[in-house]
């Protein structure tokens, strides 16, 4: 059954194209990369403002997921969710791209963990050239913090396995940035701290950071359970790790692209629930590379089917030529 449903049913775009060169020549070219935008809906929510008051703000969320081919079929390796805030609406918030969620599936032996930090860091890399060329002006990035257990894709994480997390998350946003900053592809960027202190892109210890996930990267140097105050619990109950934030000024762009990728709406991976909910009811797993290929099909022949039928309605019911316009460019 797997090649009834292959990759290539899921729609490609300029931004699936462009997300899976800059993979692939990640890990030295080749072609076992793939990443596809499988997502691109329009969302209308209330938004409390700075002024007290609520807004109803409109913005496109974008499904972003990262394929690696592996023993002849595909695997899921990374997912990241984005709101970006265009010309669909008017908002305080224009020009501004959110990283709602970004996860990975475990590190299986046939897919190394060197190869897939250096695939993921390419992945953002190549959105923020994508975001840029696309007008926005400002990238925003958020670690949640470990007693949220909700901001997750494919698998649930206990709490102690969430701590590391938000070190490792929070270490390997600032390598990015810094390396962004170094590629030209942003002007600079701000943090807060753990504390809530407000710090710039010149801290030493970016210089330390290490990759999302990197087990033996130097942050496990750092005391994941402070002496003499307890279990990981007692860390989460009392802030020991808090949320952080990060904001980066995109570099502009040499080309502005004028419209954005189709509209993609979908019920199985439209919003982050949307997938973690699709992956819980069908009790897909991606622990051992047989699950995760079995998963893995079943994602893309979900979406595939979707997809299909969205289209056979849209002939039906949407007049031609419609065009489909988001993001800051005009």
């Amino acid at each position: 059954p797997g090649g009834r449903y292959p990759l290539s049913d899921l729609a490609s775009s300029e931004l699936s194209d462009h997300l899976t060169g800059v993979a692939n020549a990640a890990i030295n070219g080749g072609n076992t990369i793939t990443v596809r935008a499988v997502s691109n809906s329009t969302v209308r929510a209330t938004t409390p403002m700075s002024n007290g008051r609520d807004e109803d703000v409109t913005f496109r969320v974008k499904c972003i997921l990262a394929f690696h081919r592996v023993a002849g079929a595909d695997v899921i390796i990374f997912g990241m969710y984005v709101h970006e805030y265009g010309e669909v609406g008017s908002s305080v918030y224009s020009g501004r791209v959110f990283v709602e969620c970004v996860d990975s599936p475990p590190v299986l032996p046939e897919t190394p963990g060197g190869d897939r930090q250096a695939v993921l860091s390419a992945v953002l890399h190549g959105y923020i050239q994508w975001a840029a060329s696309r007008g926005f002006r400002h990238l925003h990035l958020h670690v949640p913090p470990p007693q949220d257990g909700t901001k997750y894709i494919f698998l649930p994480r206990s709490l102690s396995v969430r701590l590391q997390s938000t070190v490792h998350l929070s270490c390997w946003f600032e390598r990015v940035l810094n390396t962004a900053k170094q590629g030209g592809l942003i002007a600079g960027f701000r943090s807060s701290s753990w504390c809530g202190d407000e710090e710039d892109d010149s801290s030493d210890e970016s210089n330390d950071s290490r990759s999302l996930g990197d087990s033996g990267s130097a942050v496990n140097s750092r005391s994941l359970t402070a002496g003499g105050v307890g279990s990981a619990r007692w860390q989460a109950r009392h802030g020991l790790f808090n949320e952080r934030f990060f904001l980066a000024e995109l570099s502009p762009p040499s080309v502005l692209l004028k419209h954005d990728i189709p509209l993609m709406p979908s019920r199985v991976v439209g919003r982050r629930a949307d997938l973690s909910r699709f992956i819980s009811a069908e009790k897909l797993q991606f622990r051992t590379l047989e699950h995760a290929q079995y998963s893995t099909l079943s994602v893309i022949r979900s979406i595939a089917l979707e997809l299909r039928y969205i289209q056979l309605q849209q002939q039906s019911q949407t007049p031609p030529g419609t065009a489909q316009e988001g993001g800051m460019g005009g």
